[in-house]
């Protein structure tokens, strides 16, 4: 079995690891990873995997096959600038850094190496994710392929050419924060209204579960489905008015192209 190195345990990486070691498919276990944290705190979150523990980022990629940066993409280069004489003969780097591209990181190397680049987003902490990937010419199928099972176990994956994966992190990647933002506004909408209602939170969540699955299942696109709901003359009509007249869709877009413009400004800033 390779030895796969978490450069980073935090929030996502510990999902990510979760993930792997409840595969049923995987065969990972937790004397395969070895972790690196500059923090030690972090590796309690974990419990007791038993995961080896470096002393160093080179420590870690030294013992490794697959190596994980799982950290904040202002400290690419610093935690990069480590490997500086590391042999990486053989190893395949898998980033879930946003905003960073396999040239930043082979750039930061100073070499070129495989490099897989993925876009998760945080509901792969409950095996729901949506994880986009992409990668450098470097990356062999079976690397690509061991990549996209990881990531697979906890939830769906998109494999994408990496001309792509700064848009897509607007569809996966900051979009939860969107469903949380309509949420809190219904919620807060009702209670001024003066439903009083103990489980409110959990209505709104499942009505929105159950339109996705109505979705996905039957086969209709979201316009059609908007019509079969709309009655003439009727409740849904009068508010999906006020959503055309407000010309929302406008603002998600414009929303949505904020994420993408941020997220080659990053690009911009750590390369």
């Amino acid at each position: 079995m390779s030895k796969i190195a978490f450069i980073g345990v935090g929030n996502m990486a510990s999902a990510i690891i979760n993930g792997i070691l409840h595969s049923d498919t995987l065969g990972i276990k937790g004397s395969d990873l070895v972790l690196f944290d500059r923090f030690p705190a972090q590796y309690d979150r974990l419990g007791d995997i038993g995961a080896s523990k470096a002393e160093s980022v080179s420590d870690a990629a030294k013992a490794a096959d697959y190596i994980f940066l799982s950290i904040k993409p202002q400290n690419i280069g610093e935690v990069l600038g480590e490997l500086d004489g590391v042999s990486l003969d053989g190893k395949t780097f898998i980033s879930i850094c946003a905003g960073i591209s396999t040239d930043i990181i082979c750039n930061k190397l100073g070499r070129r190496v495989p490099v897989v680049r993925v876009m998760p987003n945080t509901p792969l902490q409950i095996g729901l994710g949506v994880s986009a990937l992409a990668r450098n010419e470097l990356v062999s199928d079976a690397d690509y392929d061991f990549a996209c099972s990881i990531f697979s176990a906890a939830g769906m994956v998109m494999r994408l050419d990496e001309s792509q994966m700064n848009t897509v992190i607007c569809v996966n990647g900051s979009s939860p924060a969107y469903f949380y933002y309509f949420i809190d506004a219904m919620v807060k909408s009702a209670k001024a209204q003066g439903l009083e209602c103990d489980n409110i939170v959990e209505a709104v969540c499942k009505t929105i579960i159950g339109s996705a699955e109505m979705l996905m299942n039957s086969g209709k696109t979201p316009e059609e489905l908007i019509h079969a709901v709309t009655s003439p003359k009727g409740t849904t009509e009068r508010a999906m008015n006020v959503l055309y007249d407000e010309n929302v869709a406008d603002t998600i877009d414009r929303a949505m192209r904020a994420c993408t413009d941020r997220a080659e400004e990053m690009a911009r800033d750590f390369g």
